[in-house]
Formats: C-alpha cells, sequence, structure tokens
C-alpha cells in the first residue's frame, strides 16, 4: 500500500493530528508544512498568504549568517531546492506573475548564498541554475498572455551583466522562447559595439580585457540561441584573430553540435593543429563519424592504432570493424610491445577486445604496477575477471584495492576495505595455486603488520589487527 492510499484513509482530524505530531521536530519540514497550508488556501488574490510564507522563508535564508561546510552543502542545497520548487510548483498555477517575482528574489540569493557554502560539489550551483532556467520558462508562459508587459530583453541582460558567479551563464543561451530573433540579434549588435569599444579602448592595457571578453561571450550566448555559426566564429575572431587550438576546438564543437559540417571542416584545415594533433584526430573523428564517412573513419582510426595504442583509439574502432577484424585487431592488441603501452592501458584494452587470459598474465607479470590504479577501475576489472571465473586475477584487483585503501588511511571507505577484505578470504578457499604471489594467509600477515593501528578497519573486517603470536 502507498504512502497515498494510507492517507487518503486517515480523517481529517487524523491528519490534524498527525501535522501536529510532526511540526516543530525539523524546521525544513516546517517550511514544506507551511508552503502547503498556504497553499491550501485558494488561488487569485487568496494566493498571497502562499506568497508571504515564501518571501518569508525567502528572507530568512537571506538573513541567516551560518556557513555551510562541505558535508553540509547538500543539506542547504535541498533546502533552496525545496523553496524554490515550491514557487513552480504551488504558487505559479495560482499566481504566474508572482512566482515570476520571486524566482528573481530567489536568484538574488546567489552572491550570499555562495559567501555561506562550501559548494565544491555543485549542489547549490546546480540549483540556481534550475532557478535562471524556471525564470525563463515562466516570463515565456506571461509573455504569451502579454507581450509588451515587460521590457524582457532588458531584463535578461541585465541578468546577465550580473552574473558574479556564473549561475546565469545560460540564461541568453536558453532565452530563445522567450526572445525573438529579432530581439536575439539586437542583443549581439549591442554586445559587438560593447566588444569593439573595449577593445579600442582597453581600461588597462596590456592587461586580460575583461569587457571585451564578457562580450563576446555574450555574442556566443546569443548564437548558442539562434544556432548561428556565423555569429560563434565572429564572437572567437573579435578577440582572437587566430585562434588557438582550444578556441577551434570549441567552434568546432559548436559546429557539429548544429550540424554545419562544412565550417567544421574549415576549421579542422588550420595550420595551428601542427602543434595539437591529439586533440585534432579526435575532433577529426568526430567529424567524420558526423559526416557518415564510416570507411575513412575505421581506416583512420586503425593507423592511429598501429602508431600510438591507446583504448580510447581502441573502443570506437572495436565497434566498427567485422568479425574477421575483430580476431585480427585482438592478435594485435596481445602482441603490443610492452615498451608500447602502459600496464594499465594495456590491460584495460586487452579486456575490451576479450583477451581475458592475456590480462591476467599481464597482471601477473607485473603485479606491483596497477598499486595506482583508480578503484573504480579496479572494480570494473574485477567485475570481468569474476564473470569469467579468474580468482587469482580478482585477487589482485582486491589486493590493489586494500593496499590503497589503508596505505592512504581513507577512513571513509574502510566498510568497502572490509567487503575487500572478506572477498579475499572467500577467494582464497577456491585457489589451489597462487603462482609466485604470496599466499593468503603472508598477505594478510603483512596488512597486520603495516596497519595494525587502524583498528577500525580491523574491527569492520572482524578480523584480529594483529598476527597470532608463534
Amino acid at each position: 500500500m502507498t504512502l497515498d492510499d494510507r492517507a487518503t484513509r486517515l480523517s481529517k482530524l487524523e491528519l490534524i493530528r498527525l501535522l501536529n505530531a510532526v511540526y516543530g521536530v525539523e524546521s525544513h519540514v516546517d517550511d514544506i508544512i507551511d508552503r502547503y497550508l498556504a497553499a491550501g488556501e485558494g488561488p487569485g488574490d487568496e494566493s498571497v498568504a502562499l506568497v508571504e510564507t515564501l518571501s518569508a522563508q525567502l528572507k530568512q535564508i537571506a538573513d541567516e549568517d551560518e556557513f555551510y561546510g562541505y558535508p553540509g552543502s547538500y543539506d542547504f542545497s535541498e533546502r533552496l531546492s525545496s523553496v524554490l520548487s515550491a514557487i513552480d510548483n504551488l504558487l505559479r498555477p495560482q499566481d504566474p506573475q508572482a512566482a515570476l517575482s520571486l524566482t528573481e528574489t530567489f536568484l538574488e540569493l546567489a552572491d550570499e548564498a555562495f559567501q555561506r557554502v562550501d559548494d565544491s560539489d555543485g549542489y547549490v550551483g546546480g540549483i540556481f541554475k534550475d532557478a535562471t532556467n524556471q525564470w525563463l520558462a515562466i516570463a515565456a508562459e506571461l509573455r504569451q498572455r502579454k507581450p509588451d508587459a515587460e521590457n524582457w530583453p532588458e531584463k535578461v541582460l541585465t541578468f546577465f551583466d550580473n552574473n558574479d558567479y556564473g549561475v546565469l551563464d545560460d540564461i541568453i543561451t536558453n532565452s530563445a522562447a522567450l526572445l525573438t530573433k529579432h530581439e536575439l540579434n539586437q542583443l549581439a549588435a549591442h554586445f559587438e559595439a560593447e566588444a569593439k569599444a573595449a577593445l579600442a579602448s582597453p581600461r588597462e592595457p596590456g592587461r586580460y580585457n575583461f569587457e571585451a571578453a564578457h562580450a563576446c561571450i555574450g555574442i556566443k550566448s546569443v548564437a548558442e540561441a539562434l544556432q548561428d555559426m556565423a555569429l560563434y566564429e565572429q564572437a572567437t575572431l573579435l578577440t582572437s584573430p587566430v585562434p588557438n587550438t582550444l578556441q577551434l576546438a570549441s567552434i568546432i564543437d559548436f559546429a557539429l553540435a548544429i550540424g554545419e559540417l562544412d565550417r567544421a571542416g574549415y576549421w579542422l584545415e588550420q595550420p595551428q593543429w601542427q602543434d595539437d594533433q591529439c586533440r585534432y584526430r579526435s575532433l577529426r573523428y568526430l567529424w567524420l563519424k558526423r559526416k557518415g564517412d564510416t570507411d575513412l573513419l575505421k581506416t583512420e582510426l586503425w593507423e592511429d592504432f598501429t602508431q600510438r595504442p591507446h583504448r580510447y583509439t581502441l573502443e570506437p574502432l572495436w565497434q566498427m570493424v567485422s568479425d574477421p577484424e575483430k580476431q585480427q585487431l585482438r592478435q594485435q592488441v596481445e602482441n603490443l610491445a610492452r615498451d608500447a603501452v602502459g600496464p594499465e592501458d594495456w590491460v584495460n584494452m586487452l579486456l575490451l577486445v576479450g583477451s581475458v587470459n592475456r590480462a591476467e598474465i599481464v597482471l601477473l607479470e607485473q603485479p606491483d604496477q596497477f598499486a595506482s590504479v583508480h578503484y573504480g577501475t579496479l572494480l570494473s576489472w574485477v567485475e570481468i575477471f569474476a564473470e569469467e571465473h579468474k580468482p587469482l586475477a580478482q585477487v589482485m584487483c582486491y589486493r590493489a584495492l586494500l593496499n590503497d585503501l589503508l596505505d592512504r588511511g581513507y577512513t571513509r571507505a574502510y566498510r568497502h576495505g572490509a567487503r575487500y577484505f572478506h572477498k579475499l578470504l572467500a577467494l582464497d578457499k577456491v585457489l589451489e595455486d597462487y603462482r609466485g604471489l604470496e599466499d593468503a594467509q603472508a598477505f594478510i600477515c603483512g596488512l597486520q603488520t603495516r596497519h595494525w593501528r587502524k583498528r577500525s578497519f580491523w574491527n569492520l573486517a572482524d578480523y584480529p589487527n594483529k598476527p597470532p603470536k608463534d
């Protein structure tokens, strides 16, 4: 039975008793209850109660001075998200104009919010980007009803020009539903004039020209909204008549995204690519794929892989070749010279082409070379080796995971380490030959000797932290 089913069986008096029991336990839950109670008072003029409630909650957030460190940043973002969602889902159906106004108030919190939170994971930034898109959606809805009620291009421009934390970066890019093509072109002309003026009379000659760069970002944003290739190119060429390869890559990515394959091909022919062949090849392969020139793409990928073996070349190539060609390519991967590729890349490529036995041999031949492999990669290897019934290869991966975790003293992951430890104990029961590697008893004794002080790990593993005395 769902929560809805259970709630509908309660009488009004029982629901009131439930709210009374919950209210006051957690402040953020109280805020949600307050919003729903205010929303229940009705639409139209009666939405005043909900507006007042939401306004008070936004003011409370603005007036606080508590700093949210990294552990608390997610909870803070959830609190912000809850208010933003209520503006959209509760207030907007009743009073879209008020919802737009409160969304603007929410966006004005950005500077204050980012000064009070460690947003390393970007949760808070994501909420403000959602608020930007919410503002655009409500504004577009209102403009359909009253086309001339606001100077919408001016409002969008004001937001774009007051964007210290980057949360409004996409407001012009995503404004095609709100602004007309003519209005967007007017914005582009405005930015072009600003860029040229800033370039002609820089505020600080010889230093980074922020004003020109900001204006060119504006032109680029309009180009993205209109999917205008020439405008996007202009945004780069105004400040960089000879673009570097990063700028060229941005132009080509945009051209590929909007289907301007001829322009992508033109920019791929620029001489600057001589100094950035790796990026060039990656973009050229994308271009050939978009053109549908699969034969040439396969030929170039195979040539590239032969000259510079790498799994990022092998992956798309493997998907394109025929079954007979796969056998040839698999043999080529198996026969790579040891100095042609690093051991981690080699194992990745061997597993990609299904050479599991050869991958296990590479692990056994160079066991010390895998200590620094990322845990995500090791776990993906373990999964493949388990499917192929390769217990010794699994042991090597789990040992690398456990050694890395304990060597770093990464206490937050000790519960995972305990799981790896018991996987090793289970694998030891089915392994008859360690083929030159130290057996389970010797490995565990080494762990106890080096890491006996890490008692929290041994407690989680439910295993003695010191070897037994002779």
